[in-house]
């Protein structure tokens, strides 16, 4: 099974969920499947922000293609068998929307790990985007994974397996035909 996974990446935002989706690959990988994750390229990367994706993403487990484009990642899609969008994230949403209503057999899995914290006015506008396009976007999905986390737990947990993943899981499915 081939998977691309389109990963958060807008500036600082979302160090952790980078880090526990590139911990997710690596389990996956561990499982037999073949993995290939992207960022979206909102632009030149700070030297910070570069560093944080290396980090997150070694390159023994599975590849990390970079940053790309939504319309270079979306014409990627027809090659793989599950496309997997791990949220919140910013931009593209529109075009992923129109791509699955075009394309209702190629699996879209949505990863949600958390609502976006305000720091600052950009955080702002990006949680008033995805609170505009996550519904669409879960409607749309054939599954929805909610990683589960207790009020006050902190964001970077170290994922070790799994198990530990399925222990703070909730999937809910629309009509997955893996």
């Amino acid at each position: 099974m081939r998977v691309i996974h389109i990963i958060p990446s807008a500036f600082e935002y979302f160090d952790d969920i980078r880090s526990q989706a590139f911990s997710l690959l690596e389990e996956l990988h561990k499982l037999g499947v073949e993995n290939e994750a992207v960022t979206l390229q909102y632009g030149q990367h700070n030297r910070a922000t570069k560093k944080s994706i290396q980090a997150a993403a070694p390159e023994a487990a599975h590849n990390y293609l970079g940053d790309f484009d939504i319309n270079s990642v979306i014409k990627s899609f027809a090659d793989f068998d599950v496309v997997h969008l791990h949220c919140p994230f910013f931009g593209a949403a529109g075009k992923i929307l129109r791509w699955k209503k075009l394309n209702p057999d190629i699996p879209l899995v949505v990863t949600y790990y958390r609502a976006v914290r305000i720091l600052d006015l950009m955080s702002l506008f990006i949680r008033f985007y995805n609170a505009y396009y996550l519904p669409k976007i879960f409607k749309l999905a054939d599954a929805v994974v909610e990683e589960a986390r207790p009020e006050g737990a902190p964001s970077g947990e170290e994922v070790d397996s799994l198990g530990s993943i399925a222990d703070r899981t909730l999937l809910m499915y629309n009509n997955l035909r893996v």
